[in-house]
């Protein structure tokens, strides 16, 4: 584990008050003491850890204490993890199982190397906050919870985040640790309800924290001599004095009282460049390698049959590979490579694996029958498709699986579309097959081995995309036209994309970043991965069993993932999602839009996740929307503005609903837990699928993949009830 101080909250009574002891938590119920008793306390980890949260060394999280001044980078700012702070794995022996095909075996203890944190130049933009403080109670307190996020902004609101420059109050919630087992391993979460923004300042406040009983905990000593200007009488505490007396200025400038506090911090988000520079770089160096032409590429199968076997409502299946550059270490960008940096220097950017190495990405493309019935027959008609990439769930493959679901193939048959598939590499079968992902949960200093493969994924997509589109890409193989007069298949002047689950998650990265791609359906989507693995339901059973054993520290567990979620950015909804709100990056086309289609109550990626995504990028949402008098929370959406009018332009969240479970058939869905834990999957049907499932979904996802995008009402006047829903017959 990482470094642990000792349980201090519980010395609170260690002032040496002359005999006089400050009991209220407030400096101005006594006189004001002269020395503070900080005898417990480790002068020699200060430089390392905030001792302001004694029980946990990089507690409170995110936090600027963790970083150091940098004029190079774009918040002047660059994080500054010391390795002896970091969380330690321990030795795990996990045999060969269907869950991890490898196993892993590790011998050592080791620290998380911090290396590839100190890149960024501040903190997620999805930050989870951390911290510890033993006994609060947060209904005594009054934090606001999920279930009424709107509480968060109240004038007298306990727990908030403001804009340090600003004074804005951010949107959040409050939560205890529901995973830990023991109150000693129990933190307080914090989590911002719609994203923080690039590159801005944030103060975390907590003030009138309360216990059990009502009464008012008693702040950490040394946060409280630097609130109420006791001298610590050590230099090493003193150094910081002045960066917390400007802190609280701040609040006072802001109406908040500094002697009302229990805790506070500030913390800076990582700026648009540090989120985003290392897959624009790629980017733009892999199409300039094109100079204008194709990607390479070959078609190597062409049939309808799939594994032996054909689909209906499809008319023919081409497979094949096309070349990208690598960007990874490992020879052709195979699983366990990261990216290929030219030197150490924290600031370096990726560049190919010796400067010619290409990573060559398998495609599968689908033609349904409505395209062209029978290419068996050299007369048949050609109603050219529009063309689309499809992206696939956690740990699928592109040119399999899913993509030969009957949804999908519904999907391209109801709606004329020829769906093009790649996979999601780094977050693909093949990562998990070669034991990449286990290894990671083993020890995540490991952790780029997957997100920077996917990273090199969503330039694979790029780059289908582009064979799509380009002149000499598919429209010049005989494989994608037909008839006596050599018809293409589909339509070239657009591609569309639509991914569910994972691709849900990452689809938005895509969209957001590429110059190809204007138009998203993000089915059952999330943002960000820390938020939702401790509500994916199945977490423990497919995940826990490597990463729990390796990190059995509670706060460590809870720690790493808010670790991981500063690497995830790069590779996910989260890093991205400003960027599908007008603030478009560098070389990226500027007209963006998605559609968010959410099923309530999912077992495996939450839809407050998607609820977070669409406050942050202004997606508007169907109404009526929750399930009618039976919703968990107290002002449903809140925040996230209604459509006026249909159709809608722009983006768009619909929120599909299975309805509740029918005890007889065992359809339908409970509600989540309001706690950061998954579903219990035994109890009704996970509603997952069901959006993609329906065909009223089906129609509004096409409405929105056209050049003249619209979204339309398929739900009427009632919620958005999906094809599974008991109660009503569709």
């Amino acid at each position: 584990m990482s470094i642990k101080l000792p349980a201090l909250g519980l010395l609170a009574s260690a002032f040496l008050l002359h005999g006089c002891l400050g009991g209220s938590g407030s400096s101005s119920s006594t006189s004001v003491p002269e020395t503070v008793d900080l005898s417990a306390f480790d002068p020699t980890t200060a430089d390392i850890c905030d001792q302001t949260v004694a029980e946990y060394c990089l507690f409170p999280f995110p936090n600027n204490f963790f970083t150091r001044a940098d004029a190079a980078t774009a918040t002047g700012l660059r994080v500054n993890f010391a390795a002896e702070a970091m969380p330690v794995a321990q030795p795990v022996s996990i045999p060969p199982s269907q869950l991890a095909p490898q196993g892993v075996q590790t011998t050592e203890a080791k620290a998380i190397d911090p290396a590839e944190w100190n890149r960024n130049d501040g903190f997620s933009p999805g930050s989870m906050l951390l911290a510890r403080l033993p006994g609060i109670d947060l209904q005594q307190t009054g934090a606001a919870p999920i279930t009424d996020i709107a509480r968060s902004l109240d004038a007298d609101a306990p727990i908030l985040v403001i804009n340090a420059d600003t004074g804005e109050r951010q949107l959040l919630w409050a939560e205890l640790d529901a995973n830990a087992t023991d109150p000693t391993g129990q933190a307080l979460i914090i989590r911002p309800a719609e994203n923080f923004s690039e590159g801005q300042r944030y103060i975390a406040v907590i003030r009138q924290a309360r216990n059990a009983e009502g009464e008012l905990l008693e702040p950490n000593l040394l946060f409280r001599a630097y609130r109420d200007g006791i001298d610590t009488g050590e230099s090493i505490y003193e150094q910081r004095r002045p960066a917390m007396d400007a802190l609280f200025a701040d609040l006072e400038d802001h109406g908040i009282n500094r002697d009302e506090l229990t805790l506070a911090w500030d913390f800076t988000i990582a700026s648009q460049q540090s989120l985003t520079e290392r897959l624009l770089t790629i980017r733009d160096d892999a199409f300039n390698r094109l100079g204008g032409q194709a990607p390479v590429f070959t078609v190597d199968e062409v049939g309808l049959a799939i594994d032996g076997s054909p689909r209906g409502q499809l008319s023919r299946g081409i497979t094949g590979t096309f070349e990208v550059p690598n960007y990874l270490n490992s020879a052709g960008g195979a699983p366990g490579g990261s990216f290929n940096y030219a030197s150490d220097d924290p600031d370096a950017l990726p560049t190919v694996r010796n400067g010619n190495d290409t990573f060559t990405a398998r495609f599968r493309c689908q033609v349904a029958e409505s395209t062209v019935a029978d290419f068996s027959d050299p007369d048949s008609a050609v109603s050219p498709a529009r063309a689309a990439i499809y992206g696939h769930g956690l740990f699928g493959e592109g040119p399999g699986g899913e993509f030969r679901a009957g949804n999908v193939r519904a999907m391209q048959d109801e709606h004329n579309i020829m769906f093009c598939a790649a996979d999601f590499v780094g977050m693909a079968t093949e990562d998990f097959i070669a034991g990449t992902i286990h290894r990671i949960l083993a020890d995540i200093s490991l952790l780029p081995q997957q997100l920077d493969r996917s990273q090199q994924g969503l330039l694979n997509f790029m780059f289908l995309a582009e064979l799509m589109t380009h002149p000499d890409g598919f429209q010049s193989h005989p494989a994608f036209r037909h008839g006596p007069e050599d018809t293409l298949v589909y339509d070239p002047a657009e591609v569309f994309y639509d991914g569910n689950s994972q691709g849900g998650i990452l689809g938005g990265a895509l969209v957001a970043t590429a110059p190809n791609i204007h138009r998203g359906v993000l089915g059952v989507p999330g943002s960000n991965y820390s938020l939702l693995l401790r509500r994916y339901g199945p977490f423990n059973e497919r995940f826990g069993f490597i990463l729990y054993p390796a990190y059995p520290d509670e706060l460590d567990r809870t720690m790493t993932f808010a670790l991981m979620q500063m690497l995830w950015d790069r590779a996910e909804n989260n890093g991205y999602l400003s960027h599908l709100a007008g603030n478009h990056l560098p070389n990226t086309p500027t007209d963006k839009s998605v559609l968010l289609h959410v099923a309530l109550g999912d077992y495996q990626v939450t839809h407050w996740s998607a609820e977070i995504m669409a406050r942050t990028i202004g997606a508007a949402i169907h109404e009526p929307t929750a399930r009618l008098g039976e919703h968990t929370d107290v002002d449903p959406y809140f925040a996230i503005p209604r459509i006026e009018q249909y159709p809608h332009a722009g983006s768009a969240i619909m929120v599909w609903d299975s309805g509740a479970v029918d005890l007889e058939t065992g359809r339908g869905n409970p509600l989540p837990p309001v706690t950061n834990t998954g579903p219990d999957t035994s109890v009704g049907n996970d509603p997952h699928s069901s959006p993609r499932s329906t065909v009223s979904a089906r129609q509004q996802k096409s409405a929105f993949m056209q050049s003249a995008s619209e979204v339309i009402n398929v739900c009427g006047d009632t919620a958005c009830f999906s094809d599974d829903y008991t109660g009503i017959a569709r």
